[in-house]
């Protein structure tokens, strides 16, 4: 029997940890490009700061809800910018099926 993690018991998806990286990035260049601070992207979008924090810090993994919304405090289109995290996943392919704290680094 596999191991269950994580708070619904089932085990994440192996891409987590890439997709995580791709949009910290994705988000990372937005925000530097547009030169907001963390705390305004959360004031934008509707999320706190720790969770914006944590998402360029590849803690968490974005939500559909949470990647249009931010997207859209960020006056980008959520399609263009889930592209861009798409193009920018095979950067990433190192760290598929790797747990939390390996894609942290």
């Amino acid at each position: 029997m596999a191991k269950k993690t994580g708070k619904t018991g089932k085990k994440p998806h192996p891409q987590n940890p890439v997709v995580r990286a791709a949009f910290a990035t994705i988000l990372r260049q937005l925000r530097r490009k547009l030169k907001l601070t963390q705390k305004e992207v959360a004031e934008r979008s509707g999320y706190s700061e720790k969770y914006i924090s944590f998402l360029e810090l590849r803690k968490n993994t974005p939500s559909l809800t949470a990647a249009i919304m931010i997207s859209v405090g960020l006056e980008q289109d959520p399609g263009k910018v889930v592209n861009d995290v798409r193009s920018f996943m095979p950067r990433f392919k190192r760290l598929e099926g790797k747990d939390h704290e390996a894609a942290d680094i």
